[in-house]
């Protein structure tokens, strides 16, 4: 109701306006803008005016209750239209949760259980004094979840017996009962009784790592699990779970009348079929956690930490349509962001997002140069993604030290630059050239096409950089001395190369004094949803800042658009923000019926900047933020040789550990082979470079040597061949305190 009133309201303003001004000043454009709803709307009226934190509602009949955590139980008799406090006799005011059951309201508080037994009129405290979090009934037995510990009374709360202990301090954050079992949601997956509280067992098959579970519900006897890895169901009453449609990060979640309703960060989702798929709808609403949901004749309520939100049903799960031709509307796309914070233990904590902040930390960084050059199938053209200059004029602005707010690969690609200018400086050194084929196809006993791939290197350096070709060595094979997989997709694509053999002075690492520009949080989560699945073409999403392109993706059918998107804010320091100008996102979807795409409403995230200058002024204390990039493992080994052993050896030389230093050894793999067996292999060479770097956990504040494997972020995408090199690595990153004088 509160929406049609709205309505009726604002067009009433523009029907007199229209009366009173020129028919021009009105336009269609105009009254439709004015008249684009808001779904969602803040419904706070008689809660309090700051630190309003939902976290719980509770319906009665037409009464609807709130629980305002640190203010107490609030009442509304007009759905949700005013709030009035109802806290007589309730001696403690953080709640956590409200229960009806029949005529009694049950109040779940950090001080222990209220009841009261006249619409929240009045309260009294019972026997229990523990902190409790959740509350179920099972037949005459009551079950509360608290602070490490479930109760259970089977005797009108005369006594209580704790029947579950544990000492991690687990909050149980749900419980629910189905059929004659109880379920119990905790920060460690579910646990289940089936002898009515007296004995508990996990019951997590199915979930994909043990998840933090933030409520349950029983739907027509279906279990179903709101976790940070989305909305699980149980068909078989807990012996097994199975993942949704849903993948948010779901704080609450409710059923009512068969249908589901689930909070998620800055977002509501609805379900009328049992999880197989999902409406979402965040008109309106803060990027800020659903903790508690509520349905109220046609109206849902959403709870935050900045009060209530309440939208017409109807209107909220509609979808905004968009006209796109004379006989075709189309639902507006929705595309909504998230923050994620990686753990020390590689875990994901997800949160809402209020804005990115860009930091700069002095940087000595090691690019490690890998000595090959990767052809095309059947070709002996440099591909063009390594960089070349067209004439010798240009060389004359290259040098290598200004190779600067790069990545190791983007480094690389200016290989043949970087071998250029080294062979002018040092000019006695020469270089063997050595083209190689795949062995396969027409490349099959080909040698010619190796020498040819060796000349066209050999041209370049001559003709653009002036190398001498007394100085270079151009030779042909067929398959590398040490080929990768013969007859495999990705092992024919890299041995189609050339070898490139020089001194340590040419082919030495890349050492550059840089900035580091670290972000927070590290990644910024994409959630895109096309709601017109008829007729896709083809989808977009990009993040853009002041024009220039950030990150980009893109599919084609509706099929191909994946729950999220990921974008690792650091992982390319070239396109990191650099401005305090906001950063726009969008969805784009074209359909078979237009050209024109179809845009979502434009996702802006404020930027704020931290620069080394601004730190040195205040003389604040800083890190330097030292990055060191190794490769040339061969394929499967964890074996430290030759340039890698060299560069390791020189960070021992001249690093001087600090007690205050943290040092990580990274050890990772590509994405090719079993996930176990590349964990293994990452950590094999972690710790082979922690030897020949001979650090201790004694010499530093904190020593972390670990394989990460194919955890993603993956170093590089391995759709090319030095991609796949270059995530055959161990990465030593060196964080030591600075102070600015």
């Amino acid at each position: 109701m509160q929406h049609l009133y709205r309505l009726c309201f604002i067009f009433c303003i523009i029907l007199c306006t229209a009366l009173f001004a020129s028919p021009a000043s009105v336009s269609a454009q105009s009254l439709m803008q004015a008249l684009e709803r808001v779904n969602w709307a803040k419904s706070n009226k008689g809660l309090p005016d700051t630190n309003t934190i939902v976290r719980t509602f509770a319906v009665s009949g037409k009464n609807l209750y709130v629980g305002v955590f640190g203010a107490g139980v609030f009442r509304s008799t007009d759905n949700g239209a005013t709030w009035k406090a109802s806290n007589k006799g309730l001696k403690n005011f953080d709640i956590w949760s409200l229960t009806v059951r029949g005529s009694i309201l049950y109040a779940a508080t950090t001080k222990g259980l209220f009841v009261s037994l006249d619409n929240a009129q009045s309260w009294r405290k019972t026997d229990v004094v523990a902190d409790i979090h959740s509350i179920a009934f099972l037949d005459k037995t009551i079950v509360l979840g608290s602070l490490d510990s479930i109760l259970i009374s089977g005797n009108n709360q005369t006594t209580w017996q704790a029947s579950y202990r544990n000492n991690k301090n687990w909050f149980v954050k749900a419980l629910v009962a189905n059929g004659g079992s109880i379920f119990a949601g905790t920060p460690g997956g579910i646990l289940r009784s089936v002898d009515a509280g007296a004995t508990w067992q996990s019951a997590n098959g199915g979930f994909r790592y043990p998840l933090d579970v933030w409520a349950l519900v029983a739907n027509n006897g279906i279990l179903f699990a709101a976790t940070a890895d989305g909305i699980y169901q149980s068909t078989n009453n807990g012996d097994l779970w199975t993942a949704t449609a849903n993948r948010e990060n779901t704080r609450s979640l409710i059923a009512v009348n068969g249908t589901l309703y689930a909070g998620a960060i800055g977002a509501v989702l609805r379900s009328t079929d049992n999880g197989a798929s999902w409406r979402v709808s965040h008109e309106g609403l803060p990027n800020l956690n659903v903790w508690t949901l509520a349905v109220l004749g046609k109206s849902v309520f959403a709870g935050t930490t900045d009060g209530v939100y309440e939208a017409e049903e109807a209107l909220a799960f509609g979808g905004r349509k968009v006209t796109v031709g004379s006989d075709r509307v189309i639902v507006e796309p929705l595309l909504r962001a998230t923050a994620i914070t990686p753990t020390p233990d590689d875990d994901a904590v997800e949160e809402p997002l209020t804005k990115i902040t860009i930091e700069e930390f002095p940087s000595d960084k090691i690019h490690s140069l890998l000595n090959y050059i990767f052809f095309d199938e059947n070709s002996a053209y440099v591909p063009l993604r390594y960089k070349q200059l067209s004439s010798n004029k240009d060389t004359k602005d290259f040098v290598p030290e200004r190779l600067v707010n790069r990545e190791t690969l983007e480094v690389y690609y200016d290989v043949l630059n970087v071998i250029g200018y080294r062979m002018q400086q040092s000019t006695k050194g020469t270089i063997t050239i050595t083209g190689c084929n795949a062995q396969t196809g027409f490349e099959a006993q080909n040698s010619e096409i190796a020498f040819r791939r060796a000349q066209a290197v050999q041209q370049y350096l001559s003709a653009v950089w002036h190398i001498p070709a007394t100085r270079i060595l151009v030779e042909a094979r067929d398959l590398p001395e040490k080929p990768s997989k013969q007859g495999d997709a990705n092992g024919d694509q890299e041995n189609r190369r050339v070898e490139l053999y020089a001194s340590w002075d040419i082919m030495k690492p890349v050492v550059l004094t840089d900035t580091l520009r670290d972000a927070a949080p590290a990644v910024v989560r994409l959630r895109p949803q096309i709601l017109d699945t008829t007729g896709v073409l083809r989808w977009r999403v990009f993040i853009e800042q002041s024009g220039k392109v950030l990150k980009r993706w893109a599919g084609t059918g509706n099929s191909s658009l994946p729950h999220y998107l990921d974008w690792y804010i650091s992982k390319k320091q070239s396109v990191v923000p650099l401005d305090t100008s906001v950063v726009i996102c969008q969805l784009e979807v074209v359909y078979k019926y237009q050209s024109k795409p179809v845009s979502s409403r434009l996702l802006t995230i404020p930027i704020e900047r931290v620069s080394i200058a601004e730190k040195r002024s205040k003389k604040a204390n800083d890190f330097a933020k030292n990055r060191y990039n190794l490769i040339l493992f061969d394929v499967g080994s964890d074996r430290l040789s030759g340039v890698n052993e060299r560069i390791v050896s020189s960070i021992r030389n001249t690093t001087l550990f600090s007690t205050t230093s943290s040092v990580r050894i990274l050890g990772y793999t590509d994405a090719v082979g079993a996930e176990d067996v590349n964990s293994l292999l990452s950590q094999r060479r972690a710790e082979s470079a922690a030897q020949t770097l001979a650090v201790t956990p004694q010499m530093v504040r904190e020593l972390i040597i670990k394989g990460r494997g194919e955890a993603l972020p993956l170093l590089y995408e391995n759709e090319t061949p030095e991609g796949r090199f270059y995530c055959r690595a161990v990465v030593i990153e060196i964080d030591t305190p600075v102070k600015y004088d």
